[in-house]
């Protein structure tokens, strides 16, 4: 049996996350002086596959619509060492 990804444990792990409907979720990230893995990457894709809508937007900004999504892409960028600031919002346009 194969072990689950990083994102799928830190999604299953997140799972009694209260949702907010009507709100997105940003988080921005950053290695400084540190090049990601491209494990980093994969395992970000996989938890926007999770919620409708999420996406990575720019290299280092990615807009969740589920607090659970964002709350496990939080977890994973700090397990590879980026800083990270999570900001709550609503689209206006």
């Amino acid at each position: 049996m194969t072990r689950p990804s990083l994102a799928d444990e830190y999604y299953l792990e997140a799972v009694d996350t209260p949702e907010e409907p009507g709100v997105e979720w940003m988080l921005l990230y950053d290695f400084e002086g540190l090049k990601p893995s491209t494990r980093f990457w994969t395992n970000l894709s996989r938890l926007a596959a999770q919620s409708k809508g999420s996406a990575l937007i720019q290299r280092s900004v990615f807009l969740a619509t589920s607090r659970r999504v964002v709350a496990a892409a939080r977890r994973l960028a700090e397990h590879y060492g980026a800083e990270v600031e999570v900001f709550k919002g609503r689209r206006e346009i």
